[in-house]
């Protein structure tokens, strides 16, 4: 995660850096104020604008815009330097979703390993089962019935096959 221990001056430095630039991009002549400027100026030049009032009127519109649009230039750049902890927390959370990701992608292939390996456990079990009933039939000097053989035998075969 982020260090919680955040170098203003360092952002400070980095805000005046780009500040100017900033700055100059919102008042540049394709920005707002620019446009605004420039139709004032045409209204100026086709006699648009026929009293002082007028003029004023418009200049202080002008100077409003102006205001307005270095006031929100200044707010964006510093914000933008603010929110550094914020980007680098979402690259963190990134990161984590590729992981989380990951994971559950690999979980299908663990479950069919473990469901095999419960299967493999299970026929081992039946097989355990079958040979003990051969050893019990031996043990009490029976003779071991065919149908006991050939399961002992199926079980091992059984267990073999599915290793492979």
């Amino acid at each position: 995660m982020s260090d919680a221990k955040v170098d203003y001056n360092k952002r400070l430095e980095a805000f005046k850096a780009i500040y100017p630039q900033v700055l100059e991009m919102s008042l540049s002549e394709k920005s707002p104020f620019g446009e605004f400027k420039k139709l004032l100026e045409d209204f100026n030049d086709k006699n648009i604008i026929r009293n002082d009032q007028q003029f004023q009127s418009l200049a202080q519109a002008l100077v409003s815009v102006g205001q307005t649009i270095v006031a929100q230039s200044q707010n964006t750049a510093l914000s933008m330097i603010l929110q550094g902890d914020e980007n680098e927390l979402n690259i963190e959370r990134v990161a984590l979703l590729k992981a989380q990701t990951q994971t559950e992608l690999a979980k299908p292939k663990l479950i069919q390993r473990q469901t095999a390996q419960i299967d493999d456990n299970l026929r081992i079990e039946a097989a355990k089962v079958a040979q003990s009933l051969q050893f019990g039939y031996c043990t009490g000097g029976l003779d071991i019935p065919e149908e006991i053989v050939r399961l002992v035998k199926e079980k091992i075969e059984n267990i073999e096959s599915n290793a492979n």
